[in-house]
């Protein structure tokens, strides 16, 4: 006995649900005995392929959370700077680009070596804006 198509939609929708709701992912890597705890002072290195300006999104939200936060080429860092922050990002194109890949790496003026890395990756692209994402990768690194 075969059900019905209409009996049968909902498991399938609730399975899609499932399916969707785990398709982003957030990993966060910090250095053993380090923390962004005492950091005030960013620089966040521009990047040339990076045509979303989330450069300057990321020095928003962290100056949003009371950080001083600068934005430019490494050439341009402040001598104050306590923490530099490089990011890598990819996009995917449908009717729209949508972030799929994003890692930010925090690391010493100084020292060419990340302390703290944090990567988001989406298997299906969000339909959400960038900022939301950069927001919401700054505020898990910062809890870490």
């Amino acid at each position: 006995m075969t059900l019905p198509l209409a009996r049968t939609l909902p498991p399938c929708l609730a399975a899609l649900a499932l399916l969707l709701g785990g398709c982003a992912t957030y990993d966060t890597d910090v250095a053993r005995g380090r923390s962004l705890a005492g950091i005030k002072k960013y620089f966040v290195v521009s990047n040339l392929n990076d045509n979303h300006a989330l450069d300057h999104h990321l020095a928003a939200s962290l100056r949003a959370r009371g950080f001083e936060a600068e934005v430019g080429p490494l050439t341009m860092m402040p001598d104050d700077t306590q923490a530099v922050v490089t990011y890598q990002d990819h996009w995917a194109w449908d009717f729209g680009d949508h972030l799929t890949f994003f890692r930010l790496h925090v690391r010493e003026p100084h020292l060419r070596q990340p302390f703290a890395t944090i990567t988001f990756t989406a298997r299906v692209p969000l339909r959400e804006k960038p900022t939301v994402t950069v927001d919401r990768l700054i505020g898990r690194l910062l809890e870490q």
